[in-house]
């Protein structure tokens, strides 16, 4: 069986990283905004979503906005199934039953910003064929023994997608990171820094708004032997400030903040 070192040492291993990286896009969306126009519709990256069920309701978990700025104007909704096949689902966005956490006056790196989109209950069999929705009232729970802890944000940063007017390629994808914890009364956060000099990191991450941060626990099984984990969402990406030395500072909403619209859910 694998001690402690042994699973620090596959975790930085590529193969386990991409591993645990394609389990969370299996929750993560690319969300779009279809516009009606003479010569066609229009579409637009709007932003990063996690399929989320809140015990009530299997729904789009964003930043708010996402939502209000640019998802809340559009004829449609669209999300991205898959990578390997053109299969998008797109949404009437009149029937996306919002639930809105948002400052009082004017956007700021304080929030709160997250929505709930809530899914018509017809269309979620058939996005579960392709994608998981995360229990977000009802976490996985802790193996109740030895894990070794790491931190991943997922999105779609613009800049590394390609777009035109009725088409989009776009990348969900994944950085381990090591963020911070702190409170604002009444609201949490985390906030974590990205290398933007890095080789493949994007200079801005515009179009990851309203992706997730997820804490991954892995640890060896002690009935197969193998390296497994568990995965919980426990935050919300929502705002980048100014590049400073070649980094950014990417801040979340927290798992509290998460829980309070969760609860304001209908």
């Amino acid at each position: 069986m694998s001690n402690s070192s042994e699973i620090v040492a596959m975790l930085r291993t590529s193969e386990l990283r991409q591993s645990i990286v394609r389990s969370l896009c299996s929750s993560t969306v690319a969300l779009f905004a279809l516009f009606p126009g003479k010569g066609g519709a229009r579409l637009e990256l709007a932003g990063s979503g996690t399929l989320v069920f809140t015990g009530k309701s299997h729904c789009i978990l964003t930043a708010a906005h996402v939502w209000e700025k640019v998802l809340k104007n559009s004829a449609k909704i669209g999300i991205e199934l898959t990578d390997n096949i053109s299969h998008r689902c797109l949404f009437a966005t009149v029937t996306m039953a919002p639930t809105v956490l948002k400052p009082d006056s004017g956007w700021s790196e304080w929030g709160p910003d997250l929505a709930l989109l809530r899914i018509p209950p017809h269309r979620v069999g058939g996005i579960k064929a392709f994608k998981v929705f995360e229990d977000v009232k009802t976490p996985t729970k802790a193996p109740d023994f030895k894990t070794i802890g790491g931190w991943v944000a997922i999105g779609a940063p613009a800049e590394l997608g390609s777009f035109t007017s009725t088409h989009a390629v776009v990348q969900v994808s994944g950085r381990f990171v090591d963020p911070e914890y702190h409170k604002r009364s009444p609201y949490d956060y985390y906030d974590f820094k990205l290398d933007t000099t890095a080789p493949q990191m994007p200079s801005t991450f515009g179009g990851m708004s309203g992706g997730g941060l997820w804490k991954v626990l892995v640890y060896c099984s002690p009935k197969t032997g193998q390296i497994d984990w568990v995965q919980r969402l426990k935050g919300v990406i929502y705002y980048e400030f100014p590049p400073q030395n070649g980094f950014r500072v990417i801040r979340c909403n927290g798992p509290q903040s998460v829980k309070a619209v969760s609860e304001m859910q209908q």
